[in-house]
């Protein structure tokens, strides 16, 4: 169980630091304020998507939890976008002026953590139906 935990909490680490760095050197020239906010981007991606991970994998562990797992998984994606969205609505789509690309940047860590996320959970689901 730990050897899991440990995995996922690397496996998110190197993908999370390599695209974010990898974003970083192609913005070289961004605007001051962009990069500070797209690093507050990945943390909460990060955070909350390994936390997800790693409470599904504990939950799959208790029978009567699995049946309900791809609903909760749903409600709490849903709650993920609508938290990012409530947290960074001024640069998203609120009063603070950006360029359509840095706003469309901001929406990279949500499809890397995504992928992520849909990739564990389902290996963890997949491993507990058989």
């Amino acid at each position: 169980m730990l050897k899991n935990i440990i995995l996922y909490i690397v496996v998110f680490t190197v993908v999370g630091a390599t695209s974010f760095f990898l974003q970083d050197q192609l913005l070289s020239n961004a605007e001051p304020y962009f990069i500070p906010l797209l690093k507050k981007a990945y943390t909460f991606h990060y955070v909350f998507s390994l936390v997800l991970v790693i409470v599904f994998f504990i939950a799959a562990k208790n029978n009567s939890f699995f049946q309900q797992l791809g609903f909760l998984y749903m409600a709490a994606l849903v709650f993920k976008i609508t938290l990012f969205a409530m947290i960074f609505y001024p640069y998203l789509l609120g009063e603070r002026i950006m360029r359509q690309l840095y706003r469309g940047m901001l929406l990279i860590p949500i499809l890397i953590f995504l992928f992520l996320e849909v990739f564990f959970i389902a290996k963890i689901m997949g491993n507990k139906s058989l």
